[in-house]
């Protein structure tokens, strides 16, 4: 039984290990597109942001519900202010202070990222026609 375990756990061990030499390059390119958006969303710059968005930009408003809105690019600048004026989580005041401390990827950000998704913080990103773009936004309150 001890054997049987040790096994599993030293597969375990390589497979994650290979996985992150696997996304390398995938990681990289995230990142620098990550601290493109970033600064664009610490500038209020909504005109840029919505450059990394593709639209119509799905939104889940509620963590009880399931539902989902979408929001077009009209709309994204009252929507996304909105969002980051919305409240944060730990002692975070809002969204905005939220992200404001994320400008580099920590190494939970780094293990949610694939060759064609990526998760960060209340946002899904994926890769449309080659490039990545912002695709989904969890707009929900801090539980």
């Amino acid at each position: 039984m001890k054997h049987c375990l040790s096994a599993l756990i030293m597969c375990l061990i390589l497979l994650v290990g290979k996985a992150q030499q696997a996304s390398a390059p995938e990681v990289k390119e995230f990142e620098l597109y990550w601290k493109k958006v970033h600064a664009a969303i610490m500038k209020k710059d909504y005109t840029a942001v919505s450059r990394f968005i593709e639209f119509p930009l799905v939104v889940r408003k509620s963590i009880s519900d399931t539902a989902v809105t979408t929001v077009d690019a009209k709309e994204f600048a009252n929507f996304f202010s909105a969002y980051l004026d919305m409240p944060a989580r730990d002692s975070f005041i809002n969204k905005y202070g939220l992200l404001k401390n994320r400008r580099d990827l920590n190494d939970d950000d780094k293990s949610m990222i694939s060759e064609e998704s990526a998760t960060m913080e209340d946002f899904e990103f994926q890769k449309v026609d080659g490039q990545w773009k912002m695709v989904y936004v969890y707009a929900t309150q801090p539980e």
